[in-house]
């Protein structure tokens, strides 16, 4: 009796105390932020937790008593992953998307795990769901992001293999230009020596390397002051004013073994666009050019020489004639006696000029320098021109100085000659009516003469030959048959033996001033 009452008390003790924590259970459940359900061992779902009606929609009076697949989109795989919990005790975060009651698709993953009693027997599951909404947002924005850069990475791959072909398509191009290029200057005659933009050489081309006795291979990339070793590099340098660069200037070099050559030197910019990449030496061999010059100068002068003392026969055998030494001549007899001793003169004036200009070639035209007046040799000029001035019915003005001129050491002879050729030059190629003004000025360093006249003028096309041997403007020869063509070239070599320079603006019609000048102090 005892005993029966004494296990009645046990069972109502355990039963009190399974009660106690069932209704624990059942508080922590619903404390859980975490949504839980609870399923019996046919998969179905017989206890929910607030967290997880909130999360899904679903109350307990419509969720209990569905099958676990209900909650989910792909039932097939809900129900597999039941029976893997069922076999192995427990699933763990598995991702799927839930339905939640308003139709809302939502990414999830769930874990599941069997529920035993106290004789281990499965009686259920429980069902644990969280939401991954954020993180797979996230990591769909990652994706996007790794997909977008990867995207971008292949772009710029596709472009980085792009441009490395254009590169190497370019390069290949300017390899070709290059070796054309190379191939071209190999090929000309004249010797080249070719210079990047720091003096250092690039090419040197056959004809060079046989006229300077120097290899290519040992001189590439080295500047010219570090080949002064080679004899003949070393005479260009000098030639050239031991310096690399563009001047305009053309120069002369020599070379004496084995014979005696000579080179016309230009020193000339490698340009690409508006910068300069480098320089090029040209030496052109003009020795031929120079052998036919001295031919011809010499034909000249033995010509000029053999003609001279026949022409002074003629002359003063004609001036006896005319002065009636041998008798009386006619009117008419003494017309083509004059005539005949004009062009006579005009025959010894060009034997003149032939004989100066082979004297300047050879060097043998001789200077004596004394102080003289300026102004004294163009008023004599003047007296001198005024015949053919009032031939031509042109005007003679001499515009004297307001101050005293510097003394200056000339060549009275020579300057007379130069200034005698200016004005004649001035009258003879003008109109009738026009006008020829000598003036005079002075700075520290040079006299001036100026020589103006507003007669036929020069044509633009013609004035780079103005100084030139033996030339004639169009006009000019239009206007008088008469002349050599040889004074300004002799003028130009007088007023530069002096150490002055000469020089002229002319405009076609309109007139020409000529300006030489001539240093004070000498």
């Amino acid at each position: 009796m005892i005993k029966e009452k004494k296990d009645t008390f046990i069972s109502q003790q355990i039963k009190e105390d399974l009660e106690n924590l069932e209704r624990y259970i059942k508080e922590l459940s619903i404390f859980l932020p975490l949504p839980i359900y609870t399923i019996n061992p046919s998969g179905i779902i017989v206890d929910t937790n607030k967290a997880a009606n909130d999360f899904t929609g679903y109350d307990e009076e419509i969720i209990i008593g569905k099958g676990i697949e209900f909650l989910f989109e792909n039932k097939k795989l809900i129900q597999k992953y039941f029976k893997q919990t069922l076999k192995n005790k427990i699933v763990k975060s598995r991702e799927v998307i839930l339905v939640a009651y308003n139709k809302k698709r939502i990414p999830v993953s769930i874990s599941i795990s069997i529920r035993k009693d106290d004789k281990n027997n499965i009686i259920g599951c429980f069902l644990a769901i969280s939401d991954i909404t954020e993180i797979k947002g996230f990591q769909e924005s990652l994706e996007k992001k790794v997909e977008e850069r990867t995207n971008d990475l292949e772009k710029a791959k596709i472009a980085l293999i792009n441009m490395l072909e254009d590169a190497q398509e370019a390069r290949k191009k300017v390899e070709e230009e290059q070796n054309k290029t190379r191939a071209a200057l190999i090929s000309i005659t004249d010797g080249l020596i070719v210079f990047d933009k720091d003096k250092r050489i690039t090419l040197v081309n056959p004809d060079a390397e046989k006229k300077l006795k120097i290899k290519e291979s040992d001189v590439i990339g080295k500047r010219i002051e570090e080949i002064l070793d080679f004899s003949a590099v070393n005479k260009l340098y000098e030639a050239i004013g031991k310096k690399i660069e563009w001047t305009g200037q053309r120069y002369e070099f020599i070379l004496e073994k084995p014979v005696r050559r000579f080179f016309d030197v230009l020193i000339v910019p490698i340009a690409s666009g508006e910068e300069i990449v480098g320089t090029i030496i040209i030496m052109h061999d003009i020795t031929r050019d120079k052998e036919i010059s001295r031919m011809k100068t010499e034909f000249v002068a033995i010509a000029a020489h053999q003609l001279r003392t026949p022409l002074s026969a003629i002359k003063w055998s004609l001036h006896m004639v005319l002065d009636g030494d041998v008798g009386k001549v006619s009117s008419e007899q003494i017309e083509f006696l004059k005539k005949a001793y004009q062009s006579n003169e005009r025959m010894i004036l060009l034997i003149n000029d032939l004989l100066n200009v082979n004297r300047i070639e050879e060097g043998r035209f001789i200077y004596n320098r004394e102080v003289y007046s300026l102004e004294k040799i163009i008023e004599d000029t003047n007296d001198l021109l005024i015949g053919l001035s009032k031939e031509k019915k042109v005007k003679l003005i001499f515009k004297k100085p307001k101050k005293q001129l510097p003394k200056i050491k000339i060549d009275k002879e020579k300057i007379t000659l130069v200034i005698q050729n200016l004005i004649d030059n001035g009258i003879r190629y003008n109109k009738a009516g026009g006008k020829v003004t000598i003036s005079l000025d002075f700075d520290k360093i040079f006299v001036y003469v100026i020589i103006e006249d507003n007669g036929i003028g020069i044509s633009n096309l013609q004035h780079d030959r103005i100084f030139s041997k033996f030339f004639r403007a169009d006009n000019a020869v239009k206007s008088d048959a008469e002349g050599t063509g040889l004074g300004l070239f002799i003028c130009k070599n007088i007023i530069e033996a002096h150490g002055g320079k000469i020089n002229f603006k002319s405009e076609k019609n309109k007139g020409t001033i000529f300006t030489f000048s001539l240093p004070i102090k000498q």
